[in-house]
């Protein structure tokens, strides 16, 4: 369903074929969406307030997967989806920066969980049973820089979707991440939308969190253009929170959605009203 609070005049001329040779002018009218706060926190649950946040995602096994940055504390931890306590945890080397993750099957069926690095070029396999590393993979986004922000997995195409901070998607093979294609991420009004961040697929969009808004924007994979845009500011405001410390962090429940932020001391489960059958498959 969709919900319109603006509306964009275009006036347009056309030349009448008639002998009168008569201008008409036809008044076009261009009804655009609106970003929605269309959404109902359900319940408050803890959250490690020293964690740097920067990946969440539920794994097919039910537990809660997260990855945290910063040099020095750069972690993936396994938490108990009822608790939402921490069962383990394991640091990457110093050297990295981490950033996101997300629970995926690889070719052979096996349940794996994928960190990937900001600055290195560098993603960490990781068998999530024990937390084991298993095997390292490179990649690259948008040169100079080649950096890694965000991460999702579509189960359906085989490929993760990463974002490196600007207005671009990639979308990277599972098992070796060469890029296959890649899409300009746009808002309704048409502008690029960039500082995309952690990622989750959700009712078959990819949706994006902006760094530094609390904004989720959720798009078609094709077109890259915005299908959903959410406002989750009062969700847990910033004058509480701290400006620093910023949403970031997404994970698609089975009748939830769960989002956190850098060291938030909590996170919510959320549901988004206008959005029927976001919980039924994806």
């Amino acid at each position: 369903m969709h919900h319109f609070d603006s509306v964009q005049q275009e006036l347009q001329t056309k030349k009448n074929s008639t002998p009168v040779g008569r201008t008409v002018f036809i008044l076009a009218i261009v009804i655009l969406p609106t970003t929605l706060t269309a959404f109902t926190p359900y319940e408050q649950v803890p959250h490690d307030a020293t964690s740097w946040t920067q990946g969440l995602s539920y794994g097919d096994d039910g537990y809660i997967y997260e990855t945290t940055g910063l040099r020095g504390q750069s972690k993936l931890l396994k938490i108990d989806p009822t608790t939402f306590e921490v069962i383990k945890s394991v640091y990457i080397d110093d050297f990295y920066f981490g950033e996101g993750s997300t629970f995926y099957t690889d070719a052979d069926g096996n349940d794996r969980l994928i960190f990937i690095t900001y600055e290195e070029q560098t993603a960490f396999i990781f068998d999530p049973l024990t937390l084991t590393k298993l095997k390292t993979l490179t990649y690259k986004t948008t040169p100079p820089w080649n950096e890694g922000w965000g991460i999702t997995f579509d189960s359906v195409e085989g490929e993760f979707i990463v974002s490196d901070g600007t207005s671009t998607l990639f979308f990277m093979d599972r098992d070796t991440l060469q890029v296959k294609r890649k899409i300009v991420v746009t808002r309704f009004d048409g502008t690029e939308q960039d500082s995309l961040n952690e990622l989750e697929l959700m009712g078959g969009l990819r949706c994006c969190n902006i760094w530094y808004e609390d904004e989720i924007i959720c798009v078609d994979k094709i077109t890259g253009r915005s299908v959903r845009e959410y406002d989750l500011s009062t969700l847990h405001p910033i004058e509480e929170r701290g400006y620093s410390h910023v949403m970031n962090g997404i994970a698609l429940g089975e009748d939830h959605v769960l989002i956190t932020g850098k060291r938030w001391d909590r996170m919510y489960k959320v549901r988004f009203d206008d959005w029927d059958g976001l919980f039924t498959g994806n």
